[in-house]
């Protein structure tokens, strides 16, 4: 028997629901285990990860000098056999933790987003962030559109996003309500940019009548201040 449209609507709801469940349950996973490196004090600071330290999470060295991989399809047939043990490692030391993988430019080792801390930012790549963020024009409201967020929680959140992107591209959102990340059931935007923009050239527009409304009127009673004075002086 096909199901009937409501039908279909509910499956669909608890599709998203068990999904942003998911979504929630990891997010507060990587938080817990980010608050464990703080506890633990499992961070390497760049210095001791440039000195040969190794990750305090699986003990592997987090720079290890060897030079970084080329593409798959250009390892050699010594390299091959090494990447492949590598990788069988890598599976073995991490079957569950369903995270992303990381490693230093210049180095080999592979370690997992969910196990082994990362390091900071070097000075120079902190600069050039600090270079692209420059060049960003400022935020203008009127670009964005606004998107209506239901948590898992019930509690809607809403959040700017701008026009040229077709939706909010995180999963989780912050609720203010529960005081935690929360999963993102659904999104709507209920408000257009192409509106705000609409309203910010109209009241452009209205500021701009306005000013020159007050300029004619100033230049009115600059020329009748001109024939007054002219007039006071022709008595003398």
């Amino acid at each position: 028997m096909p199901l009937t449209e409501e039908q279909k609507a509910e499956r669909a709801q608890k599709r998203r629901m068990t999904n942003a469940l998911k979504e929630e349950a990891r997010a507060h996973r990587d938080e817990a285990r980010r608050q464990e490196w703080r506890d633990k004090g499992m961070y390497l600071t760049r210095e001791q990860a440039s000195a040969g330290e190794a990750c305090r999470g699986c003990g592997l060295p987090v720079i290890d000098n060897l030079g970084s991989w080329p593409g798959t399809m250009y390892l050699t047939d010594e390299q091959r056999v090494i990447y492949d043990a590598d990788q069988k490692r890598y599976r073995e030391m991490h079957p569950n933790c369903d995270a992303h993988r990381w490693s230093m430019a210049g180095s080999r080792a592979t370690h997992c987003g969910y196990c082994c801390p990362p390091i900071p930012m070097s000075r120079e790549q902190a600069e050039r962030i600090q270079r692209i963020f420059a060049t960003v024009s400022e935020r203008r409201e009127e670009e964005l559109d606004i998107w209506a967020r239901t948590l898992t929680c019930g509690h809607m959140v809403e959040q700017s996003v701008h026009h040229t992107n077709r939706e909010p591209s995180f999963s989780t959102q912050w609720c203010p309500e529960c005081e935690i990340n929360r999963g993102v059931v659904s999104s709507e935007k209920v408000v257009e940019a192409a509106t705000r923009m609409t309203a910010a050239n109209r009241r452009r527009d209205d500021k701009i009548s306005q000013a020159e409304r007050e300029l004619k009127e100033a230049e009115k009673a600059a020329a009748d201040a001109r024939k007054k004075l002219a007039e006071l002086r022709a008595e003398r």
